[in-house]
């Protein structure tokens, strides 16, 4: 499974891709990176430290610095100055390629046979909405897009019923829906149901393993910023869970698009194949399976 991951690291994006980089049958051959949860020079940097981590050279493309159509609005009261909760990362094995996301994007589609390359959107979708409109039809090479984002029969995380990675760029979000690609989206309503506990991070602890003790601390990380006996919600490791693991997710198609004022997913006309339930004991146990290789 050849794969492009386009994130904004971010505490569980982190965590996300520690699982993706580690895991054997996925290829991780570039990570593209986003303002979303806090700046683009921080969000590269931290794929850059992330990868390092990893023990994997993955190459790092810097994308957007903004939204589409809209101030930019990061989210440092979860993810903290640094966009990883203050956990400890080492610098990066290089600095960030010079080729930007969507001309890495252009380059990796064309360099691989049609529809074998996935595309995993941790964060706002600018970077593909970027694609589609300076290379459509590389975008079409795309075999699935699965995406963290919106909030379908959920109350939303930054308004009544937004949810910060579709809200963040909702033109850009619009944009996706909007093209015809084969997406998965993984909404609110999924990876609520998928939290860890004090015990989970012991697991994780006991493994041994760098990927799965980082990523303990980074879940400790969001516990800091509850009241409560579980973490908040893994949002965005159910994206590289899904790819390997669909049997543990509750798939939907449902009729969508985006109020552009508000960010929230609406009723409209784009089917889009919707994540509306897990099996949250087997995502946990996949994911600690995951990070302890």
């Amino acid at each position: 499974m050849t794969i492009i991951i386009d994130t904004d690291p971010g505490i569980d994006d982190a965590i996300a891709i520690l699982y993706a980089l580690r895991h054997p049958a996925q290829d991780v051959v570039a990570l593209t990176t986003v303002a979303g949860n806090i700046g683009l020079s921080v969000t590269t940097f931290n794929a850059g430290r992330i990868a390092a981590l990893a023990g994997v050279p993955t190459p790092v493309h810097a994308g957007a610095a903004a939204p589409l159509d809209k101030e930019a609005s990061p989210e440092l009261g979860i993810h903290g100055n640094d966009g990883l909760g203050g956990v400890h990362f080492p610098e990066p094995l290089s600095p960030p390629a010079s080729q930007d996301a969507v001309a890495a994007m252009i380059e990796i589609l064309a360099a691989h046979p049609p529809k074998t390359v996935d595309l995993f959107c941790l964060g706002p979708l600018t970077n593909l909405a970027l694609l589609l409109k300076r290379a459509p039809e590389s975008a079409q090479r795309i075999r699935r897009v699965i995406a963290m984002g919106g909030a379908v029969d959920e109350p939303g995380n930054v308004g009544p019923k937004a949810e910060f990675n579709i809200a963040h760029d909702p033109h850009a979000a619009a944009a996706v829906l909007a093209a015809n690609l084969p997406v998965t989206l993984i909404p609110l309503d999924a990876t609520r149901q998928f939290r860890a506990d004090v015990g989970y991070i012991t697991a994780l602890r006991e493994t041994g393993a760098e990927c799965a003790k980082a990523s303990a601390d980074l879940i400790d990380a969001y516990f800091a910023t509850t009241d409560g006996a579980e973490s908040r919600p893994l949002h965005d490791p159910c994206v590289p869970l899904l790819a390997r693991h669909p049997e543990l997710f509750t798939l939907e198609t449902r009729l969508l698009d985006v109020d552009l004022a508000t960010g929230a997913l609406v009723d409209g006309p784009h089917p889009i194949k919707v994540a509306m339930g897990v099996d949250a004991d087997g995502l946990r146990a996949a994911l600690l399976k995951g990070l302890s290789c």
